[in-house]
């Protein structure tokens, strides 16, 4: 026996998944100033003004699907019973986010020396393959906004928290992730936060406090990435800042 789809069921199930996301989208300015030469090749500064298209897909809550598909009192009860806050770390583990373990604290690498409160997020050098702002966009080779760091090593390298604080997102569930794929994000107080993205799998939760040098998750290459590595971002006051003006060599 097998089991087969009509073109009929695909356009219904294709009709279902669509149903299940919201698409919206925005565009605002954003100007950059560069490094570059002039005609005589002396250095010099420009500015680049680009328009920043923004497209958000957001999922839809399982409560607003069921009241869209008109759930009966019975399939509500079971729908209840499946998120009830102690299966997550179940239904990430079954999707292969999540991961048993981690909490181990481990010694960042001591060649990225910090210059304030924040560590080096891996326990391995890793080498820079993209560096924060402008550069030329590996999946497309245009020239476009980077929002952080790339910093290439093996998969399933440990990821360490960069400085305490508390987890405030910890997708395990959804492996494209807006493109950042599994990824952390920490609250460490003060309008400081720290982003981790691209994991193979996350060892922490939504609301768990964590330690500086706390293994968080693994590097893999999960959402837009074209190899393993951390996409490692540092947010003050919800504005992106480059990670590495925060450590010497």
């Amino acid at each position: 026996p097998i089991a087969a789809l009509t073109e009929e069921q695909v356009d219904k199930l294709r009709e279902t998944m669509w149903a299940m996301n919201v698409v919206d989208c925005s565009a605002h300015p954003e100007t950059t100033t560069i490094e570059t030469t002039d005609e005589d090749g002396n250095p010099t500064t420009t500015e680049i003004t680009e328009t920043v298209l923004v497209i958000e897909l957001t999922h839809k809550t399982p409560d607003e699907m069921a009241a869209d598909y008109h759930f009966t009192t019975r399939q509500n009860t079971y729908l209840q019973l499946l998120q009830d806050p102690q299966y997550e770390e179940l239904w990430a583990e079954l999707l292969g986010g999540f991961a048993q373990g981690g909490g181990e604290l481990m010694t960042p690498d001591s060649t990225r020396t910090p210059t304030g409160t924040l560590q080096w997020p891996l326990p391995v050098a890793g080498t820079i393959t993209s560096q924060f702002g402008h550069r030329v966009d590996p999946i497309t080779g245009e020239v476009s906004s980077h929002t952080g760091t790339d910093i290439a090593c093996a998969e399933g390298t440990p990821i360490l928290a960069a400085a305490d604080g508390v987890i405030t997102v910890a997708n395990g569930l959804d492996s494209w992730g807006g493109s950042y794929g599994y990824y952390i994000q920490i609250d460490h107080g003060g309008g400081l936060e720290t982003l981790y993205a691209h994991c193979s799998s996350i060892c922490v939760t939504t609301g768990q406090q964590v330690q500086s040098g706390q293994v968080i998750g693994y590097v893999g290459h999960t959402g837009r990435a074209t190899g393993s590595h951390l996409h490692f971002e540092i947010h003050i006051n919800k504005i992106r800042k480059d990670a590495m003006s925060y450590f010497g060599m």
